[in-house]
């Protein structure tokens, strides 16, 4: 298990950095100019990397040796250990779910999906990150 407190403290600043990217990415409410697939990726990222914050600066240990946590069993970790509560590492799980999606099969992700994933995660780098 790996725990490094100065990579802790840049991992609340790249949260923002991706939620920001996915804001952008977001363009307009009608979806016209959206990338539905690279914000629904960009706001998972914005809330793993919130999440990462906290559980490093709580010194919960990395659960992979390349300084990551696992993103397959992170909400159940940070659920374990109160990084979240059971709702948050709900969203998280959804949010992973969705990026999984997006990046992964050929099903687009949908602009409401995109959209709702953006306010998901910004919720959540917004609690953790003040």
């Amino acid at each position: 298990m790996w725990f490094n407190l100065a990579v802790a403290l840049v991992l609340d600043d790249k949260a923002r950095e991706n939620l920001e990217a996915a804001e952008r990415l977001l363009q307009d409410e009608q979806g016209r100019d959206c990338l539905p697939n690279a914000v629904a990726s960009r706001a998972y990222y914005a809330a793993y990397l919130a999440v990462a914050h906290v559980a490093q600066t709580g010194g919960l240990p990395f659960t992979s040796p390349r300084s990551y946590y696992r993103h397959d069993s992170l909400p159940d970790v940070a659920a374990r250990h109160r990084v979240l509560d059971p709702s948050g590492a709900v969203v998280l799980r959804w949010l992973y779910g969705l990026r999984l999606k997006a990046d992964y099969t050929e099903e687009p992700v949908e602009f409401d999906d995109a959209n709702l994933a953006y306010e998901k995660a910004k919720l959540l780098v917004e609690t953790l990150t003040p």
